[in-house]
């Protein structure tokens, strides 16, 4: 329990910390409001039970005469009203905490969710190519909610709950020791051996549910973004089944969670007040007396009505602790990920000589034994066009990677007019370079907004736009045959656009901020015959202003280039 606490603790950022200490006073308040609403009830089923006690208590006695009351009945109305505002003051304190409380847990639900995303943006290529999109997007859209409402909220009213049941215990206690010490042992034990009995099913169901809510995420994500492919191998059933038995799993790990967090409720009730029952004749059988007996029935029935509820709340926070553990474990992990540091740069590394890749190695993590570069070397004269080609496997995707900055070599040197490119300067040097992947990555969004990518809508410099879908040959494609022109959507991943079209608006966006280098990994590769002559002479004429490299597998594509390099061959860079 100590150690799931330090990790709930760890969640919170120092201002968040400030205020969940805030919250904790309010809580405090709170209970020794419930404390006074129950404490008052007392005086009044006192006076009400046998009026003759008015005269032997002293502080009712004092009361009464002080405030020069006539009559045992204007007493009683009185005493009623002030327990009754009491009651309705300690009830509305009671809301407002669990106002703040609750809106606390939903904006920490924002917080972690932000914080999240983060952690994963700022995390190294090499990340991403060992975790799932599918287990990342579940992370910080499911399983930040499971921790919120199946972990902090539990926790905020365990804790909120458990002063209440301190008050109420305290309460008795003070009033007759010995039955609150029947009480609490009866309550406790019951609830303890409910909890150690359950708690090693609720951490296997945990966990399981953690694991089936990632197939449900990858499922889905896979059938509805390869949507094309499904469909044209009607695939259908086979994805829908596989979502299914996850989703299944799923809800029914989280139906066995609730079920073993409620279920003590009616049996700890029964026993609650099959016990004021027994208390009852107690106290007759012990005063023979019944007025004596009502003032403290009502206190008891009263403190349980407040003490049950909240012990079962207390109850199902420690459950929930524990079916949500691994929710906490994952997300606690993830958040501590030790992040990139956000590299700004102002200044672009422009190559006036030379790019140089020298003796470059590179192995992936799930392959150290298998370096898909080994001993690479390049030499790129500035404001040439370079084509590169070699078989599949021979590493180009690897090599453009480097170039860009992505991939870290793990031996060799990585230079522009003899500079290192390192950690420090990666950003200058990707402040120079467009680039245009083989499969071009569109949001469901307008043409312009697609073309200038990540700029803010309101900030998207139209000239340029329209200068970069010239340069890539679609801007007489965008102004006559769209709807919209340049305000269009596109759709999911530009379903609206035929593969040609998603090609070269991929080709704009790497021209848009008229970068002085051009990487190009397979970018033509979807483009018929006639446009890929169109852009292959726009490459032409770029040639000599800025510094391209083209990888391609098809000839035709790299004949607009000034030199070829064959990745693999030990044959020199054909001018």
């Amino acid at each position: 329990m100590r150690a799931t606490l330090k990790k709930v603790w760890s969640l919170f950022t120092p201002g968040e910390r400030h205020k969940a200490v805030g919250v904790l006073v309010l809580i405090i308040l709170m209970a020794v409001a419930e404390t006074a609403s129950v404490l008052s009830l007392a005086p009044f089923l006192s006076v009400l039970a046998r009026p003759g006690i008015t005269q032997e208590h002293p502080w009712l006695s004092a009361a009464y005469q002080t405030l020069g009351f006539q009559d045992y009945r204007s007493f009683v109305a009185v005493l009623g009203i002030g327990t009754l505002l009491i009651v309705v003051a300690s009830s509305a304190f009671k809301t407002l905490t669990f106002h703040v409380v609750g809106r606390i847990v939903h904006m920490q639900r924002h917080s972690l969710s932000v914080r999240l995303l983060s952690a994963y943006l700022r995390q190294p290529y090499e990340f991403f190519l060992q975790r799932n999109p599918s287990e990342l997007a579940k992370n910080v859209l499911s399983e930040v909610d499971q921790l919120i409402f199946d972990l902090l909220q539990p926790l905020s009213q365990l804790i909120a709950q458990g002063l209440i049941v301190a008050a109420m215990t305290l309460l008795i206690v003070i009033y007759d020791p010995w039955m609150a010490l029947c009480i609490v042992l009866t309550v406790g034990l019951l609830y303890g051996a409910i909890y150690l009995l359950v708690r090693k099913r609720l951490a296997f169901v945990g966990n399981e549910r953690q694991d089936a809510n990632t197939a449900r995420y990858q499922a889905c994500s896979e059938a509805l973004g390869g949507i094309k492919d499904v469909k044209a191998t009607h695939s259908e059933d086979v994805w829908l089944t596989r979502f299914a038995r996850a989703s299944r799993e799923f809800s029914r790990h989280c139906a066995t969670g609730e079920t073993l967090s409620h279920s003590p409720l009616y049996i700890v009730e029964a026993v609650g007040y099959s016990g004021l029952i027994v208390i009852a004749l107690v106290l007759l059988w012990r005063s023979g007396d019944i007025a004596h007996v009502l003032p403290a029935l009502g206190l008891y029935g009263f403190a349980a009505y407040r003490l049950l509820p909240a012990a079962q709340i207390m109850y199902r926070g420690f459950a929930r602790l524990r079916f949500s553990a691994a929710a906490l474990d994952s997300i606690q992990a993830d958040l501590h990920l030790p992040a990139k540091a956000r590299l700004l740069s102002q200044n672009a590394l422009v190559p006036q000589r030379e790019i140089r890749l020298q003796g470059i190695r590179y192995s992936y993590p799930n392959a150290p034994h298998r370096p898909a570069l080994d001993g690479a070397d390049l030499v790129i004269p500035a404001n040439t066009s370079l084509g590169i080609a070699g078989k599949s496997g021979a590493g180009k995707s690897t090599l453009m990677d480097v170039l860009l900055g992505l991939l870290i070599p793990q031996a060799g040197t990585f230079t522009v007019d003899g500079v290192p490119i390192t950690a420090e300067n990666v950003a200058d040097w990707q402040r120079s370079i467009g680039y245009v992947p083989q499969h071009i990555y569109l949001t469901d969004a307008s043409v312009a907004e697609n073309i200038a990518f990540g700029i803010p809508k309101d900030q998207i410099d139209m000239s340029a736009v329209e200068r970069a879908a010239r340069a890539a040959q679609i801007h007489d494609f965008i102004v006559q045959d769209l709807p919209h022109g340049y305000d269009t959507r596109v759709g999911d991943r530009g379903v609206r656009l035929s593969g040609g079209q998603r090609q070269r608006v991929g080709i704009a966006r790497a021209l848009y901020r008229d970068p002085p280098v051009l990487l190009m990994d397979e970018a033509t590769s979807a483009l018929d015959g006639a446009t890929e002559t169109a852009v292959n002479k726009a490459i032409q004429q770029l040639s000599g202003q800025k510094t391209i490299v083209v990888i391609a597998h098809r000839g035709g594509s790299l004949k607009s280039c000034s030199g070829i390099a064959v990745l693999g061959s030990t044959d020199p860079i054909t001018e």
